[in-house]
């Protein structure tokens, strides 16, 4: 091979750090801008924590017969911009939430009001037959919702759920064909919508069924991925492999197909049961120390519930959107509990007691306080970032404290900053 003459060589490198740097003052910009929107100055780091995941290096050394011309330095600049105009996550950590059936008004609200800084939305449309066939209401597909996300880069991941009477779920992944057939329906969904990929939410299936669920989930990422496409999925919390619901999921093995792992780090009090916190601190911190142990914490991204649960004295609990919650409180005037701790560990969740016709009501229901906790949680841990069950009707607070808290902070933005250097 023709040997490079150190000039050229020194300006091929001085091009490559010029863009680097480039891509930088655009994310600090960038950084900027949205912590001027939120309200707070911008806090620039001293310090960036090392990547979790190696630089980009060439596969072969480049060969240069002379210095790029002032239109190649051009599209260098031009493409470093749309690298950085594109990029996910918007802020320091992923911001994702679930929609319910409908982008009704009042999530649609919620939605445009935080477009800026939401990363994925995925709407609670689809479910599957025992065929692998995909059902829909009439709320799926809707082109106004992804041509609104799309415009607003933010990518439409919807949900296939299994949140149905009858679970059709078991007897399809008992069958190889089956679970062929399902994937080739999600596939092409997935194409004739331009969605950026799929959620899969299946939930409560029998440990038997482990490996032919890995099976399923592996075989539909290599899929879509072919594609360039997405796949996230969530998963039952835990703090053991064969813990609590999800013993049919191999977090390890998933881990590494997947591109997300969505743990719903709520309903610890459920609405089958007593009434209590429903994401207590010190459990979201158990299970979130657990995750990191076993998958990449890049892929880890931790439940947070933007609601709560309405306990009679006796039978199921109602769940209630945080705009419900609060009107109730107004119209009573009822005093508002705060649990900072009990003797788990830090709890930090309101409750409040009332009177009705059934008698003696109570309701537990996340804060901001304890949304900031959770940040802080996944700040600590190097996690990748939260997913919000549901958006809209949930507290304002809680998009403050989102903002303050992750606007600020460094960890993606350096680990793009970190791809586009050079080895050196």
């Amino acid at each position: 091979m023709r040997r490079i003459r150190p000039t050229l060589r020194n300006v091929f490198l001085g091009l490559i750090y010029l863009s680097a740097l480039l891509v930088w003052l655009a994310l600090v910009a960038d950084t900027a801008d949205l912590a001027r929107q939120a309200g707070s100055p911008p806090v620039y780091p001293t310090t960036v924590a090392p990547p979790t995941t190696a630089p980009l290096r060439p596969t072969t050394s480049p060969r240069i017969a002379a210095a790029p011309p002032a239109e190649v330095l051009q599209d260098i600049v031009s493409d470093a911009n749309q690298r950085v105009a594109g990029f996910h996550p918007k802020t320091g950590r992923y911001i994702s939430a679930w929609l319910p059936d409908s982008f009704d008004a009042v999530n649609r609200q919620s939605f445009e009001a935080n477009a800026d800084i939401l990363d994925e939305v995925s709407p609670f449309w689809y479910s599957t037959d025992a065929y692998g066939n995909l059902a829909h209401g009439s709320d799926a597909r809707d082109k106004t919702l992804v041509e609104l996300a799309h415009s607003k880069n933010v990518l439409v991941i919807p949900t296939i759920h299994n949140v149905l009477t009858v679970d059709p779920v078991p007897a399809l992944l008992s069958s190889a064909v089956r679970r062929k057939n399902h994937i080739h329906n999600i596939v092409d969904e997935v194409l004739a919508n331009n969605y950026d990929g799929i959620d899969i939410d299946y939930e409560f299936i029998g440990n038997g069924l482990r490996e032919e669920y890995s099976a399923f989930i592996t075989d539909l990422a290599k899929a879509l991925h072919d594609q360039g496409k997405l796949v996230t999925i969530a998963v039952h919390a835990k703090t053991a492999d064969y813990g609590g619901n999800g013993g049919f999921q191999d977090w390890a093995l998933l881990g590494q197909v997947v591109d997300r792992l969505r743990i719903m780090t709520y309903d610890y009090h459920w609405r089958g049961g007593g009434p209590g916190p429903v994401a207590p601190i010190y459990w979201v911190r158990a299970v979130a120390e657990y995750a990191k142990s076993v998958v990449d914490p890049a892929k880890v991204v931790i439940g947070v519930p933007f609601y709560g649960y309405n306990w009679p004295p006796n039978g199921d609990a109602v769940g209630q959107t945080w705009d419900t919650i609060n009107d109730l409180i107004n119209a009573n005037r009822l005093e508002v509990n705060l649990k900072e701790s009990d003797a788990n560990g830090l709890v930090q969740e309101n409750w409040i007691n009332y009177n009705s016709r059934q008698g003696r009501r109570t309701v537990w229901f996340a804060t901001s306080r304890s949304l900031d906790a959770k940040l802080g949680l996944v700040q600590q841990l190097d996690l990748a970032g939260i997913a919000i069950w549901r958006l809209g009707g949930e507290d304002p607070e809680s998009w403050k404290v989102i903002r303050r808290k992750l606007i600020e902070d460094p960890f993606e933005s350096q680990r793009m900053v970190n791809q586009v250097l050079p080895e050196h």
